[in-house]
């Protein structure tokens, strides 16, 4: 598939943003417990990763909005990361990131594509919302996570179950996930909690979709049954048939 030179400016850009993000965010000079700072830097850069593919390889709309939600979640970092060299450029690279997804010339280079297959959208966004989700709380919990460490483990492993279509992925979404979020309301410190209740609900809502369901547990039985009729160990001959039938027409009074 041929990748239309927007598309691939706006992909490279996404992902070294992720790249100057992760060096604003590294070191001791940040607000962050070393673990937080490993999570959020290690998260942008799988994040950004994933929507660089799903722009430059799938040729899909979720890639552009997945560097989109990205590039606004950036520039939310940069209202508690230190100002740095790392600082400066990285808002300029989330802010072109933004211009590049969100300009028209990249609508119209998709317009004349043709449809690619993939996953449903809502499947897409739950998994967007399950990754994103550890990051968010690292980001903003920059007094610590404390119970929302559960919360961002939950959210993570999910999100790899569910992208591998593993048995009860769609149940921990829909009930482990919201469950785990509203406990943690009560051990997270602000300003975490509301975006563990906040990140839980919303991926639940979307877990309940039909399209979330059938990313996991497609309509695999959809050729209708074979019409009834004999097989190959109920074949008798016409002969035998014949007789069957006759000696259970016969009178009882005959077989005496």
């Amino acid at each position: 598939m041929k990748t239309s030179p927007g598309t691939a400016s706006a992909a490279a850009m996404c992902l070294l943003g992720a790249i100057l993000w992760a060096g604003a965010t590294s070191g001791d000079s940040g607000p962050w417990p070393p673990t937080q700072t490993v999570v959020v830097a290690g998260g942008l850069l799988i994040l950004a990763t994933a929507a660089l593919v799903g722009m430059v390889v799938k040729g899909a709309l979720w890639g552009r909005r997945l560097a989109a939600g990205l590039a606004v979640g950036e520039l939310g970092v940069a209202t508690l990361a230190p100002i740095s060299a790392w600082w400066w450029a990285g808002i300029a690279v989330a802010g072109a990131t933004l211009a590049l997804v969100g300009g028209p010339w990249l609508a119209t280079a998709e317009r004349h594509r043709a449809a690619q297959l993939g996953p449903p959208r809502q499947a897409v966004l739950l998994l967007c919302v399950l990754g994103s989700l550890p990051v968010a709380l690292a980001a903003v919990s920059v007094e610590g996570l404390g119970g929302g460490w559960i919360l961002a483990g939950v959210s993570a492993g999910t999100a790899l179950i569910y992208a591998k279509a593993w048995p009860g992925a769609l149940l921990a979404a829909r009930f482990v996930v919201p469950a785990t979020g509203m406990a943690a309301v009560f051990t997270t410190p602000w300003p975490g909690w509301p975006v563990a209740a906040a990140g839980g609900l919303l991926a639940a809502w979307i877990a309940w979709s039909t399209q979330a369901r059938l990313a996991v547990q497609p309509l695999v039985d959809t050729t209708p049954p074979a019409a009834p009729g004999p097989t190959p160990l109920r074949i008798r001959s016409a002969r035998e048939t014949a007789g069957r039938r006759a000696s259970e027409s016969q009178p009882e009074g005959n077989s005496e």
